[in-house]
């Protein structure tokens, strides 16, 4: 991460694009981070004819967008948490550090099936206009408020601890391309009780409409609430790359623990 150039904090890539492009090849002193340390390194713009700037040649990137579905919502302050997974860095796998993010609605416009080595995905695209923000990004899951509270389908609904959780039968909830929120049968099994992260149980498609349409779990699902005797157990976190009808569960304690609210107060 780069944080200062000069010993003057940066705000956005732009901003570094800026300071490179105005430096007249002048040496520049960049303060980043790495991991838990920080370290200053020299960086001599080079001048580009072609384009009649300065550059560096190194690419910087400073936000990222993907779908992904909201598992709960808590109506008293309008707060939300999803995905059941953090946002990573796609080349290393890290956790992405994030101060602030923002919440948009978006309208899925296809269905990429998924078949096995090959994962599937939902399409779509971005609708006008903020409706919240996103303020964490834990291994758990991601958190934060909406503007207003959108309008849900379901009724509020009890929560279940781990132990509570039993191998058999069970829905989710997921919105595919006709843009509502549906019900599809799943099957819970091999459940770790003593799970902390984002793998605690196996889930298994079952129903054979969301077979039919996404071949099983796709990315954009990641998220979508477990719901096993009326009680909201979990959510739905990852694909098995060479089998889309499976993957794995989050208990929904641990989504709330990462998110800092009491099991018994979100009951």
């Amino acid at each position: 991460m780069i944080l200062k150039v000069n010993g003057e904090a940066l705000t956005s890539a732009t901003d570094l694009t800026a300071r490179i492009e105005n430096s007249d090849g002048k040496p520049l002193t960049l303060t980043c981070r790495r991991g838990k340390s920080e370290f200053e390194v020299k960086l001599t713009p080079a001048y580009c004819p072609a384009e009649a700037r300065y550059k560096t040649g190194i690419w910087v990137r400073d936000s990222g967008a993907g779908i992904g579905t909201v598992t709960f919502m808590i109506p008293e302050n309008a707060a939300f948490a999803g995905l059941g997974h953090g946002i990573c860095d796609s080349d290393t796998g890290e956790l992405v550090p994030m101060k602030r993010g923002a919440v948009m609605d978006v309208t899925i416009s296809s269905v990429v099936k998924g078949a096995p080595g090959a994962p599937g995905e939902l399409k779509g695209y971005f609708n006008a206009g903020k409706t919240g923000a996103l303020l964490g990004n834990s291994t758990c899951g991601v958190w934060g408020t909406f503007t207003s509270l959108p309008k849900a389908s379901a009724e509020p609904m009890p929560i279940a601890s781990a132990n509570e959780i039993e191998e058999g039968d069970a829905y989710i909830l997921c919105t595919l391309d006709s843009n509502k929120i549906e019900k599809y049968d799943i099957k819970i099994s091999n459940i770790n009780r003593d799970a902390k992260g984002s793998k605690c149980f196996t889930v298994t498609v079952t129903d054979p409409d969301l077979l039919s349409v996404t071949g099983g779990i796709v990315q954009g699902m990641s998220g979508s609430p477990i719901i096993q005797n009326g009680k909201l157990v979990g959510a739905v976190t990852h694909v098995l790359i060479n089998d889309p009808t499976t993957g794995y569960g989050i208990f929904i304690e641990n989504m709330l623990n990462a998110v800092n609210v009491p099991t018994k107060k979100a009951s």
